[in-house]
């Protein structure tokens, strides 16, 4: 996992979720902007599960629910080409 900007209420709210991901095969990072959006990129690994990821505007629900009470909103998912 790697961010852009660490802090440890994006750290703690994306922690089952960056979990999950490994699990399946993936690497998340995200970068959080000025105006407390933040930008999720997921990007395939050799070992990657293709039918294991979401569609977008599920990944999308699922990173807003993570963020609630944070004061951070989901601003862009980034997700490999295929998805």
């Amino acid at each position: 996992m790697s961010t852009e900007q660490k802090d440890p209420a994006l750290d703690a709210a994306f922690a089952d979720i960056v979990t999950v991901l490994a699990r399946d095969g993936y690497a998340a990072a995200w970068e959080l902007g000025p105006d407390g959006a933040v930008t999720f990129r997921v990007a395939a690994t050799e070992n990657a599960c293709a039918e294991c990821l979401v569609p977008a505007p599920v990944m999308e629900a699922i990173l807003g629910s993570a963020l609630e009470g944070t004061g951070y909103r989901v601003g862009r998912v980034e997700l490999p080409a295929e998805h």
